[in-house]
């Protein structure tokens, strides 16, 4: 993708169990997005949201669908779906499947993916368009970290990538920027002049797939970062590829000078994203929370408004939000039901979570048996703490 922390000296193993949600409140926020992604706070309130697009192919580069815009609530009505309450700041970004693309038999879509944003204005967000072809240096041209500003203009690319980069974090500390590479397994630390280096490198996991990092963030109260391990295909008893294998994907604390691991939390099904407050609570994605469902077709027509109903892969409306409180008591499941949930911030108090990854508009089967349309939205969860 996408045990055991140290604070203060003291080792705190979280339990497996789980407490359901009672008080906490999930409010949908914004939909018709196209694969919402990363989004970063700004001062004033507004958000700054990332779309990776529809993946539809386009030879014409100025069709490409993914953007990052800026949401403002004008009416203060508490959503961003009310005309002109929706900006676009960057657009035209690189979007594509992985079905199409390099025949994932599964629907996910690729392209702009996280953000941040730094006091000074500065933007800075992953892209990946693997079609754009390499350099002689073996890294692609179009894949790594771009930079921007808050007028749209777009400075430059930081850093280019051989390989797929994922979230995003940066700490105002040491004035770094934390990727990972989910296709070589690797977080890099990458300076405001775009020197990169290698922090560490992850083992495959407890099956021999390939651990797939994903989400990133940066405890500010340590400077630890946190990665989530998605956890790769893996084949089965019998002999077939399951797209991940549910108990392997953990979180996981590294130490950005030395490298070392710590395994933080464990026994997850598809860690994606993680987050963490001021207190050293921990917010965990999970895309979805069952089993892998059959794989897609290679020859899918994504785009087919008549085509049954498929769940592109991984079961729909199965994620789920969860919080490992800092002290080690039970976790808490903050949200579930989500469909296909990617990418989670937190900022003062209130999480912000990106739901309706896949082709939007593509008919799916959730688990009641009901028929539903891929639909990109923001959640919010507050009254948590």
């Amino acid at each position: 993708m996408w045990r055991f922390i140290s604070i203060i000296g003291v080792i705190i193993t979280f339990s497996a169990g789980f407490v359901d949600a009672q008080d906490f409140i999930v409010t949908r926020i914004a939909t018709g997005l196209q694969n919402p992604r990363g989004i970063a706070v700004m001062p004033d309130g507004r958000l700054l949201v990332v779309e990776t697009g529809t993946g539809m192919p386009v030879d014409d580069l100025a069709l490409h669908t993914g953007r990052i815009s800026i949401f403002m609530d004008d009416n203060n009505d508490g959503d961003y779906d009310d005309a002109d309450e929706r900006t676009p700041l960057i657009t035209q970004l690189p979007s594509y499947n992985g079905l199409t693309v390099f025949g994932t038999q599964s629907d996910e879509v690729g392209g702009a993916g996280d953000v941040v944003l730094l006091d000074d204005g500065r933007i800075f967000y992953t892209k990946d368009n693997p079609q754009q072809g390499y350099a002689a240096d073996g890294n692609a041209t179009d894949i790594g970290i771009a930079e921007a500003t808050l007028t749209g203009e777009h400075v430059g690319t930081l850093t280019r990538s051989f390989s797929t980069l994922n979230g995003i974090a940066y700490d105002a500390n040491t004035a770094t920027l934390y990727t990972v590479e989910s296709g070589l397994n690797r977080l890099l630390a990458v300076s405001l002049q775009g020197e990169e280096r290698i922090v560490t490198e992850f083992a495959t996991l407890a099956h021999g797939q390939q651990a797939v990092p994903s989400g990133v963030a940066v405890d500010p109260r340590t400077g630890d970062v946190l990665v989530t391990l998605f956890s790769g295909r893996v084949p089965d008893y019998f002999d077939t590829v399951l797209t991940f294998l549910p108990g392997d994907s953990k979180v996981v604390r590294v130490d950005p000078m030395t490298g070392e691991q710590q395994d933080v939390i464990t026994g997850l099904t598809t860690a994606v994203d993680v987050a963490v407050d001021e207190d050293g609570n921990l917010y965990v994605v999970e895309f979805t929370a069952g089993w892998p469902t059959a794989r897609m077709p290679s020859d899918f027509d994504l785009y087919d408004s008549e085509a049954l109903p498929d769940s592109g892969g991984y079961g729909r409306a199965g994620g789920r939000v969860l919080m490992y409180p800092a002290g080690g008591d039970t976790p808490v499941i903050l949200a579930s039901g989500l469909d296909l949930p990617t990418n989670i911030t937190y900022h003062d108090e209130v999480l912000y979570v990106s739901t309706g990854q896949g082709t939007p508009g593509r008919p799916v089967i959730w688990p009641d048996g009901s028929v539903h349309t891929i639909v990109g939205e923001i959640v919010t969860i507050t009254n948590f703490r």
